[in-house]
Parts: C-alpha cells; sequence; structure tokens
C-alpha cells in the first residue's frame, strides 16, 4: 500500500504468523502497555478479532483491530464491529498511517455489518468524524437496595482451575440475551478480561450462582455492588443475583449494561475515563431515544 509516495505492507488477519504478531505486541505494549500473546497462546483468540496493520520493512508500525461481535440490541439480532486498538508508532505518525487503516476497514466492512462502532481516547476525539462518526451519551441504571432479603447460594470461581474457566467459556458462549443490548456467543473476548487482560482483569470477580446456572461479573466496594455483567442459559431475575451478592453494607447497585427492566432504576448519564462512544450518525438516535450502553465486556 503506498502512503504519501512510501510503500507499506498491508497485513490482514495475520495472528497465527509469529514474526507479525510478535512485531504486532511490541507495538501494542509501547502504545498501551498490554499485549495479546498470552491469550492467544490461551487458544480463545478466535476469528472475530482480526488484525489490519502496515508495516514498514519488517516492522509493524500502524494497526487497527476489528472485532465482529453479534448483539441482541432491543431483541433483535444485528451483526456489529467494534475498531478498537488503533496505534501508530510515535516515528510514524501524522503520515497518514491510521487514516489509510480505517479508510480500508470501512472499505471492507460497512457492508457486512449492521453498524460500526468505537470507543475514541480524549485526545483523539477529531480524527473519527472524518468517517462519519458521531460521538454519543451512554447511560447507566443504578439501583437503590431499599430492602433485603435471603439470596441464593454462590462461589466464587477460580481462573487457574481448568474446569472453572471451561464452565465461564460455556456459559458465556450459550448464555441467553439479558439485556437491552446483550453479546451473543462471544465467549473468546470474555476469556480475555478474564485472564489474559492484566491492565483490566475480571479474574477475581466472577461468582458462579448454581440454582441459576448463572455466571456473574460483580464487585464490591464501599455500599456500592457493581454488576459487570451476567451469563445464564435463560432468564434471570437480576434481583436475586442483587440479593445473593449484595453485602450488609450495600446500599447501591450500578450496572455497567442496561437491565430489560429499568422500572426501579434512576438512568444517569454514563462516561467511562477517557472515552468516549462513537457510532455513524444514523444510529445516533438508537442510543439517546432508549438510552442505552454497550456491556463493559464488550469493550475491546
Amino acid at each position: 500500500m503506498e502512503i504519501n509516495s512510501k510503500i507499506y505492507t498491508l497485513l490482514i488477519g495475520y495472528q497465527e504468523d509469529e514474526k507479525w504478531r510478535t512485531s504486532f505486541n511490541v507495538l501494542c505494549q509501547k502504545t498501551y502497555r498490554f499485549d495479546y500473546e498470552k491469550w492467544y497462546e490461551s487458544g480463545y483468540w478466535d476469528g472475530n478479532c482480526i488484525l489490519y496493520s502496515l508495516a514498514d520493512q519488517d516492522k509493524v508500525v500502524s494497526h487497527v483491530t476489528v472485532n465482529v461481535i453479534d448483539f441482541v440490541i432491543l431483541g433483535e439480532e444485528r451483526k456489529l464491529m467494534q475498531v478498537g486498538t488503533v496505534m501508530t508508532d510515535p516515528d510514524y505518525k501524522n503520515q497518514g498511517l491510521s487514516r489509510a487503516l480505517m479508510e480500508k476497514v470501512m472499505l471492507d466492512w460497512e457492508d457486512k455489518c449492521d453498524m460500526i462502532y468505537l470507543f475514541a481516547n480524549d485526545q483523539v476525539l477529531n480524527f473519527y468524524p472524518k468517517f462519519g462518526f458521531v460521538p454519543v451519551e451512554e447511560y447507566q441504571a443504578v439501583y437503590q437496595l431499599k430492602e433485603r432479603r435471603k439470596g441464593l447460594a454462590f462461589r466464587k470461581m477460580d481462573m487457574d482451575d481448568a474446569n472453572d474457566r471451561d464452565l465461564l467459556f460455556q456459559t458465556a458462549k450459550h448464555a441467553a440475551p439479558l439485556f437491552k443490548i446483550s453479546m451473543k456467543d462471544n465467549a473468546g473476548l470474555v476469556m480475555f478480561y478474564a485472564n489474559y487482560f492484566d491492565r483490566f482483569s475480571i479474574r477475581n470477580d466472577l461468582y458462579y450462582i448454581p440454582d441459576l446456572k448463572a455466571v456473574v461479573v460483580a464487585g464490591n466496594e464501599g455500599n456500592t455492588l457493581t454488576l459487570f455483567d451476567i451469563f445464564a442459559p435463560s432468564k434471570v431475575e437480576i434481583t436475586e443475583v442483587i440479593h445473593s451478592l449484595a453485602e450488609k453494607e450495600t446500599q447501591e447497585v450500578r450496572f455497567t449494561f442496561m437491565p430489560n427492566d429499568t422500572g426501579d432504576c434512576d438512568i444517569q448519564p454514563y462516561k467511562e475515563e477517557d472515552l468516549t462512544l462513537f457510532v455513524p450518525a444514523k444510529d445516533a438516535a438508537l442510543f439517546k431515544d432508549h438510552r442505552l450502553n454497550f456491556p463493559m465486556l464488550s469493550h475491546t
């Protein structure tokens, strides 16, 4: 690929090539202080995560990750593509490489999915409108725990135990849609957060409730219980999960997904630190009209 009179090698979906994967991981560590190697070695990296990179001779110098994710949104199945891990080596910045990769990704995927979206860092908010994206506000449901009742038995899961890893994978893979926006069959990404992403790991926040056959990702801090995700083969009453995992001090429950039933919740604008959701202009009303958010574990 020629960019500003210089020839670069375009690499797509090359994670099985050790040479290029290693170079990609070096750039990833340099930019974000993590890499994908442990995830690759685990076998959970599937074909839904596709690398798009530009290389100068034998070095990956610019990159965009394509993540194809099936969702159920307001009861309707939709195939979405999330752009992530956008990065360029400092020595190659301001040379149009990220723009060239974004144009290639848009060309390849605009007609293959129902929506393309991304989360942008605050320092690049002016970049993505060039491709037709607009920023949209996300929302968070907050539930005040006013009464207590006995919950169901649960246990903490151990990601060093192969049986628990398989239980998480299988439960996430076959999970029923429980929220207004629910991931469908994307267990590989869940495993990334569970065991192979040190900067934000859920490995210490995983619980299993046998009576519901549910894996719950949750954390207690002070008087607040945060529910990050729930995976179960069929519908569960979220209040059962709350009463099971709430501690004596718990007064408030925050969701990093949007429950289907928000009648008893306060819906508040929500913005993750240094991240803004961008969607195509034609899809912006979906989030404004229905006050939605993407589940935390669907972020890439």
